[in-house]
């Protein structure tokens, strides 16, 4: 089974959909509610990439955004239509999602929902994607994980040193390899991608896009009030060269 099938298993899992239901609770996180404000259009139509079960969809739903939420984990979609029914929810994969050209004023990919895609070749399809789907000027806001200040670190450095990867001299593929996980939480495997930050980079320039905006999260908007389950991430806004 592909990490892609394997990761869309387990956020059919009951257990998982259950803790996502719950999440729902924290709302939009500090430093979301920031790049919102600050990037989005509120009169435009937006897309919530990975929805779950509508921890971002909803709150911007009440705040008056003409938003869609897609998400390919279907009992996703179904706890997030019961939750609320008016939101305009769809099934949906963003490697080949299933809207016009241009359909978006503003996009997002909360929750580094991009790095759980399988492959770099994957997650730029993903962004090109994200760039067929923005307005002339439209705004995509995505969080990642980032290995730069880890790789010291004993997990890291013994990782490195299990591949036969010298992290003072790696070459591309290498890097890529560093980042590549596998998870477990309630009991259901995920794979995961862990990036340097300018692998990131080169992905944005590979797929057309301009940076706006990059920061650590911790050293732009401080911890939040459920840290506990945030990461040391970093932020990204973007718009498409068109």
């Amino acid at each position: 089974m592909s990490t892609v099938n394997s990761n869309k298993k387990s956020y059919n899992e009951t257990e998982i959909v259950n803790y996502y239901t719950d999440f729902n609770a924290a709302g939009l996180f500090h430093y979301e509610e920031i790049l919102i404000e600050k990037y989005f259009k509120t009169e435009g139509r937006t897309l919530d990439i990975g929805c779950g079960a509508g921890r971002v969809t909803i709150p911007l739903y009440e705040r008056g955004y003409q938003i869609t939420g897609m998400d390919y984990a279907e009992k996703m979609i179904a706890a997030a239509k019961a939750v609320n029914g008016a939101i305009d929810y769809r099934v949906g994969n963003i490697l080949s999602a299933p809207f016009e050209d241009q359909e978006f004023d503003n996009v997002i990919f909360s929750f580094n929902g991009l790095m759980l895609l399988e492959s770099y070749e994957e997650r730029l399809s993903a962004v090109k994607e994200v760039c067929r789907l923005l307005k002339d000027d439209g705004k995509f806001i995505f969080t990642t994980p980032y290995l730069d200040n880890k790789v010291k670190k004993s997990y890291w450095s013994e990782k490195a040193e299990t591949l036969g990867i010298d992290t003072g001299n790696m070459s591309w593929e290498q890097q890529l390899e560093l980042g590549d996980e596998q998870l477990e939480d309630y009991g259901s495997e995920f794979y995961l991608h862990v990036p340097f930050i300018s692998e990131v980079e080169q992905m944005l320039e590979e797929a057309g896009m301009e940076l706006l905006f990059s920061a650590r999260r911790l050293d732009y908007s401080g911890t939040e009030k459920m840290e506990d389950e945030s990461d040391d991430n970093y932020l990204w806004v973007t718009t498409c060269k068109k």
